[in-house]
Order: structure tokens, then sequence, then C-alpha cells
């Protein structure tokens, strides 16, 4: 009972900072769920809940959605997202997390300090790129938002847009990562119980994180992104570490 509920808070925590900031839900549910079940167990859930939050975004903003910056990215993160996931599996959750933490903090840096001063353009190249490096991140560490943070926040301008675009573009990319996480790992009836409890917590979440989001800027924005990406780096070194 103490694991549900504490999955279910998790969940409802990680859901508001997702859909305000576009991303962190991997960031904060991963490594805290991952005290009470396996690292790999810990990145199914999470990828499974969130793929929740995403249709409830897709569904309430859908008009909003920037397909044209969607479909390069995706196609490319559904072979790097292999890539990664089959190396998370070979790697022990102190590595995990220290690996994570780093990419992070440089993720962090990069988009407070040299972001503001480089405009990144529209074009396919760059799409490929960030969704090569989204895939790759979002199946080892399940945390595939960052790199498309740094994408999306420089070529939209509009939060509502933001969030349809960029959950639209997880949702695709998680329906991938799931379908590998089934066929390389054991699931039992506790990781379903958990994801569903999982599940609630991150459906009210959304909803309250949806009322907050039409309220604030894109500049509010991309504060609760970065600060989200420091804490939730800070973090998982320290756990690695120590």
């Amino acid at each position: 009972m103490t694991s549900i509920i504490f999955i279910t808070l998790i969940g409802f925590c990680a859901a508001i900072i997702q859909t305000t900031g576009g991303f962190g839900f991997g960031s904060l549910f991963v490594p805290i769920v991952s005290m009470i079940v396996a690292y790999r167990y810990a990145t199914f859930i999470s990828i499974i809940t969130c793929m929740f939050l995403q249709i409830s975004i897709i569904i309430k903003y859908f008009k909003k959605i920037q397909w044209q910056l969607i479909i390069a990215p995706a196609i490319i993160s559904f072979f790097t997202s292999y890539l990664g996931i089959h190396l998370m599996v070979g790697f022990s959750s102190k590595t995990m997390a220290i690996l994570l933490g780093i990419f992070l903090w440089i993720l962090a840096i990069y988009l407070i300090l040299i972001a503001p001063k480089v405009k990144l353009k529209k074009n396919v190249w760059a799409e490929l790129g960030v969704g090569a490096i989204s895939g790759f991140t979002g199946g080892m560490f399940a945390v595939g938002g960052p790199p498309m943070v740094a994408y999306y926040d420089s070529v939209i301008d509009d939060p509502v847009t933001y969030q349809a675009t960029i959950q639209t573009f997880f949702f695709l990319t998680s329906i991938a990562m799931v379908t590998e996480d089934i066929l390389c790992i054991h699931l039992s009836s506790k990781i379903g119980i958990l994801a569903f409890f999982g599940i609630i917590g991150c459906l009210v979440g959304t909803f309250v994180g949806t009322k907050i989001l039409q309220r604030i800027s894109m500049k509010t924005v991309r504060k609760i992104a970065y600060i989200v990406m420091l804490l939730a780096g800070t973090y998982n070194l320290a756990k690695g570490i120590f």
C-alpha cells in the first residue's frame, strides 16, 4: 500500500512538471521510483504512465500541434531509442544515475548560457540531430525531453503550441520505447499495479498542470525546464556517487 501511495504522488508531481515545462516526468519519476523497483522497471513504468499524459494533451490541444516539426525527429528517434534501451540493460543503476546527471547538467548549461546566443532554425538537419539524441537518451534514461526542449524552445513562441507539439513527439517515440521494453525485460503483475496507480496520479497532475499552463508565459516555461534539469542532474549525480 505504501508503494502505491508513493507512486501515485510521484506520478502527480511529475505530470505537473511535464505539463508546464515540457519535459521532466522521467527526470523526477525514474530516479525516485527506482528506489522501490529496479531501474529498468522504473523506466518502463515512467514511459507507459507518461503516455497517458501525452494522450490527454494531444486531445486537448490537437489543433495547436505543429506536425512539420515532429515527423523527421520522430522517425530517427525510433532507431536511436533501440540503441539506448539495449545499452541501458547492461549498466548498473548507479552508473545510469551518474551518466544521466552529467547529461542533464551539460544540457542545462547549454540552454542557460549558450542557447540564448544561438538561434536554431527550422530545418530537417537540426530536427534529425535533436531527434537522434532524444531517442537515445529516452531509451537509455527515459529522459528524451531535454534535446527537444532545446530545439522547440528556439522555434516555438507560444506555450500551448509548444506543449502540444512536444507531447505529440514524445507520444510517438514512446510507442517504440514501450515495445522495445516489453521485448527486452520481464514484466510482473506488481509492475502492472504500480503502473496503474502511477497513471491515476499522472492524469490528475495533468489536469492541474494544464490549468497552470494557460496562465503562464513561454519565459516562465523555459525557467521551469531549466530548474528541473539542474535539480534532476544534481539528484542523479548524488544518487550515483553516494
